[in-house]
Parts: C-alpha cells; structure tokens; sequence
C-alpha cells in the first residue's frame, strides 16, 4: 500500500536535522538540539529571509519544506475524493454485512477527519489513520485475509486505489532521490566540524542510499532515528 512514512519522511527530518553530535568533550559525545539551525528552520518556514542570502543548506531545507507540503497536498486531496467516490457508492454503503459497516463508518470517520484538520499535527493524524485503514484490506499482505477483506479492496480499487497508489508512490521515489541528491550538495559544504556536529544526519544518508526498496531503506531510517531520540530522551 502506500509508503506514508515517505510523507512524514520529511517531517521528521527538518526536525531531526536539528539533532546534532556535538565535538566531544573529555571523549563524551551527546545528541543535542542545535537551536542556531531550529531558529533558522523556522525563519525558512516564516518565509523570514533574503533570497540572495541563502546557502546551499537554507536551499536544501526550503526544498524539503516546499516538496513535503506538494506530497500532503496530494495525498489529502486525492485520499478525500476517494473516500468521497466510495462512500457515494450504494453497493457499499446499503451492504448489511457487518464488517462492510465498520470500513464504511471507518472511512467516514477519516473524512470528517481528514476536512476538519487545520494544522500540520490533525493532518499528519488523519493521513496516518487513513494509511493504517487502508493498510487493512491490503489481501496480499494479510496472512489470512476473509471474502470481507478482498470484497473491501475491491470497491477500493473500483475508486481508483491503485492509481492513487501508484501516482504517490512515484512522487515519493522522485521526493527520495531529489532529497539525496540535494543532502549530498550539502554535505559537500560542511567543513570538518559541520562532518562530526551532524554525523547522525550523514549516517541518515548512507542508510538511504542502501540499494534496497524503499520501504526497507525507510525502515532502517526510522529505527535509527528512534534510538537517537531515545539516547536524547536517557541523558
């Protein structure tokens, strides 16, 4: 189904970029918060800042910003249309089995969700509930799925499910590989104690340019940012 953790993907990065190793003192390294680059992070988002001023980093950060918010466009809108297309179709909505109701009340559920959420928290909440949703009736992927579950997938395929699948798993490849691409621009610029300040970012990098699917390369990034922040969270 949809890799989603590519939409939060760069999210939690411009908030993870602020994670940095700062140089060890007495041979003791701890992840801190780097509140110079949070400061600027919110200039760039304010739209706070000179065009002829910016560097290659603010450059970067402006990209991940502008693209992330093309792929919420996109996926909040064409998820609410689905959702729209299949709850006005009646061979869904009039049908008594009880599971068909839970899915129908469930998607309900996200739409309201989905049109009522006004800030970048409701939002990320309503597209990951509509991604675990989905997630459901994903027959192939279930160890034992029921006539219920492939009925579901198919009025879901019937409202352009696959397309939509499609669609946004290729803007999420070309966001991934623009994002390396323009990391690796970056990195370029760092002198030696930009290297050893956002090591954990770099280490980020090598672990996307694995050559595996996606969803792998998004797995390993997601587990190593998870025990940074708990190793943030211990000290």
């Amino acid at each position: 189904m949809f890799n989603l953790k590519v939409v939060i993907l760069s999210v939690i990065l411009v908030a993870h970029y602020t994670l940095a190793t700062p140089i060890p003192e007495e041979d003791t390294k701890q992840v801190v918060y780097d509140e110079e680059m949070a400061e600027r992070i919110a200039q760039l988002i304010k739209g706070d800042y000179n065009k002829e001023d910016l560097s290659v980093k603010d450059e970067y950060i402006l990209f991940v910003i502008n693209e992330s918010k093309k792929l919420y466009e996109y996926f909040h809108e064409e998820s609410t249309k689905l959702s729209e297309d299949v709850l006005a179709d009646k061979e869904v909505t009039e049908n008594e089995d009880e599971d068909v109701k839970d899915f129908v009340k469930k998607l309900s559920t996200y739409l309201e969700m989905a049109k009522s959420a006004d800030n970048v928290e409701e939002k990320l909440t309503s597209l990951v509930y509509f991604y675990k949703l989905m997630e459901k009736y994903e027959t192939e992927d279930l160890k034992d799925p029921t006539k219920t579950d492939f009925l579901i997938e198919g009025y879901l395929k019937k409202h352009g499910m696959e397309k939509f699948d499609e669609e946004f798993e290729k803007r999420c490849n070309e966001f991934l590989k623009e994002f390396l691409e323009r990391a690796e621009e970056v990195k370029k610029t760092f002198n030696e104690q930009e290297l050893e300040k956002y090591s954990i970012f770099i280490e980020i990098l090598e672990e996307l340019k694995k050559d595996l699917s996606i969803e792998s390369r998004l797995d390993l990034l997601f587990a190593k940012i998870d025990a940074e922040k708990e190793k943030h969270e211990d000290d």
